[in-house]
């Protein structure tokens, strides 16, 4: 997937706002939102690795190709 879901970005927001509370953990194969207190995965996006990145340049509007 070359873009984030509304609700990837709703995550991205609720992290951001609340970093004591949730961290976002990178994987070779995931990447997903862990719940700080109780040590658990709460959101998994859509896309990682190569993909991941590629739709985040994107969204920030960097003019980006993937090949």
């Amino acid at each position: 997937m070359d873009y984030f879901t509304q609700e990837d970005h709703d995550w991205f927001d609720r992290v951001y706002e609340h970093p004591k509370k949730y961290k976002i953990v990178i994987d070779n194969d995931a990447v997903w939102v862990n719940d700080i207190e109780k040590e658990e995965c709460v959101y998994t996006f859509n896309s990682y690795g190569y993909e991941f990145i590629y739709a985040l340049l994107k969204d920030m509007g960097i003019n980006v190709e993937m090949c």
